[in-house]
């Protein structure tokens, strides 16, 4: 079995939605560890994109030039610290066989697996977008 990210943003309510491209609404979602393609940071947030984890990528029907998103995660993250919070990412999901399965990053109830996470956006996005062609 995989082990699992859970990332629980806000309350799940009549307004939650599965999939929207800002992220809004998206309450609660969770994806495998093993289809983490990437992550990268900007400015007091670190990115985790996730492969296979839409209603429609591979294979959704799109042409040779045009894909859909990848899911991501947003972690809105302390000053300074988005260095140390891939770090402390990678060392957490490649820990020891020790685990329960689940790595929860909760929001609502101000549990976190790592320090300097302080938020929570997940895109699950309908989005496509068009490869150009360089000639």
């Amino acid at each position: 079995m995989n082990k699992f990210m859970i990332f629980h943003a806000s309350g799940v309510d009549s307004s939650s939605v599965h999939s929207h491209d800002a992220g809004t609404n998206i309450d609660i979602a969770a994806f495998p560890t093993s289809s983490i393609t990437s992550m990268s940071a900007d400015e007091d947030y670190v990115y985790l994109w996730f492969g296979g984890a839409t209603q429609f990528e591979g294979g959704w029907g799109g042409t040779a030039t045009e894909t859909m998103e990848q899911a991501k995660v947003r972690l809105d993250v302390g000053e300074g610290k988005e260095n140390t919070v891939i770090k402390d990412l990678v060392t957490l999901i490649n820990g020891g066989p020790h685990s329960d399965g689940s790595i929860l990053f909760d929001a609502v109830n101000g549990v976190w697996p790592i320090s300097n996470v302080e938020a929570i956006t997940i895109y699950r996005t309908t989005t496509t977008h068009t490869i150009a062609s360089d000639s």
